[in-house]
């Protein structure tokens, strides 16, 4: 069972506050912070209400291309075109949630490994490595930050697990990219008939 988390008088503040904004004017200043994110978190239930919801439907052909209206079809292609409409609608969805860090398909499989030696460097050598500081560091009030990979005795170690958490974190955002190319050729094809 999940633990409840207790919000303070400072939190529901906030979130009253920015219910009042998105009630006067459609948006919050918490939406305007992340305007991808809040896009990617809106569209995708949206589109698939509108998939659910659905009254009407646009004619596709194969291809997905809009054919416009086509009188006189035989119970079996109205169910065809509404099925080709659905899936569109529904694919455009799958794609925001793509897209979306949070929601994305894929995950990386290095992240359990680089919480764990991230948490161990912490513990051993302070959040930034504050420990492995040298004198004239310290006493230069430099900043530099020292990562796992920094560790005297595992360094090499962290490194490779770190390099290979990288190279996958990169393989996910070429894919989250690809999606969201996708997502908005289909958005704008499809833009003006997504209406019910």
């Amino acid at each position: 069972m999940a633990k409840k988390t207790q919000q303070t008088k400072s939190d529901i503040a906030f979130e009253e506050r920015m219910a009042k904004q998105r009630a006067k004017r459609g948006f919050c200043d918490r939406d305007v912070w992340s305007i991808d994110y809040w896009f990617c978190n809106t569209i995708s239930p949206m589109l698939k209400q509108l998939a659910k919801t659905q009254t009407g439907y646009q004619c596709l052909d194969e291809k997905g291309n809009i054919i416009g209206c086509i009188s006189d079809k035989t119970p079996e292609e109205d169910a065809m075109y509404a099925k080709r409409w659905k899936d569109a609608i529904l694919h455009l969805a799958f794609l925001a949630d793509e897209m979306n860090e949070d929601r994305c398909s894929m995950k990386n499989p290095y992240d359990k490994e680089m919480r764990r030696i991230s948490r161990a460097f912490e513990k051993k050598y302070g959040t930034f490595g504050e420990k492995l500081q040298t004198k004239e560091e310290r006493e230069g009030n430099l900043h530099r930050w020292y990562f796992p990979e920094s560790d005297p005795v595992n360094g090499k170690e962290y490194k490779k697990i770190s390099d290979l958490h990288t190279k996958y974190e990169m393989k996910i955002e070429r894919y989250r990219e690809k999606c969201k190319k996708e997502f908005f050729r289909l958005f704008s094809k499809y833009f003006r008939y997504l209406w019910d």
